[in-house]
């Protein structure tokens, strides 16, 4: 009948939709014009902003490419140099220390939110906050680092001078910890303030 036959046209139609998302065809195999496309549209992502291979393949699964050939176009741009979540994870950190003043703890749970291994965002950070210079002991960063964060403090410090003292405390100590600095940092500061 009619009817039955509509139901399993439909049946048909939803197995192959689900086999174009997951790449697979009859023999599994991954189609060269798809992975072309794929690859295609890699490179014009990564060409208008640098990401992490997990934000670039939940990107492209939200352009409904097969889930094998996004997994081929990583690995390929992997092994080519074209993702490195190593050198993201010390651009981004770099970039959110310099510009946003954050901390280690918040610069490592945003890499984390893209999809960056815990092992890379240490080594970022350690690169970031260690920069090469005296290490001031206990407290995990450079004295580099800690005269620039005292220099931003500072001007927060000076922002609230008509408030009185335990306030300021309060707001320059939620204002360090909303940063993602430890309270080793953020004792060492209230001394120096």
């Amino acid at each position: 009948s009619s009817e039955s036959l509509d139901w399993l046209n439909s049946e048909m139609e939803e197995e192959l939709d689900a086999n174009l998302l997951t790449g697979d065809d009859e023999f599994g195999a991954i189609l060269p014009d798809q992975c072309q496309d794929a690859e295609n549209l890699a490179i014009e992502l990564l060409a208008s902003r640098a990401c992490t291979a997990h934000e670039l393949k939940k990107k492209l699964q939200g352009k409904r490419i097969p889930l094998k050939t996004i997994d081929a176009v990583i690995s390929d741009f992997k092994t080519r140099g074209l993702i490195n979540d190593c050198l993201y994870a010390e651009t981004y950190s770099r970039s959110k220390w310099s510009s946003s003043c954050w901390g280690p703890s918040r610069i490592k749970q945003g890499l984390f939110k893209k999809g960056v291994t815990a092992a890379d965002a240490d080594k970022a950070i350690k690169l970031v906050f260690n920069d090469g210079g005296d290490h001031d002991s206990g407290i995990g960063l450079s004295r580099l680092s800690l005269d620039q964060l005292y220099l931003q403090a500072s001007k927060q410090w000076k922002r609230s001078t008509c408030v009185p003292l335990e306030k300021r405390k309060s707001r320059i100590i939620q204002w360090l910890q909303y940063r993602g600095f430890n309270w080793a940092v953020i004792g060492y500061l209230l001394k120096k303030l």
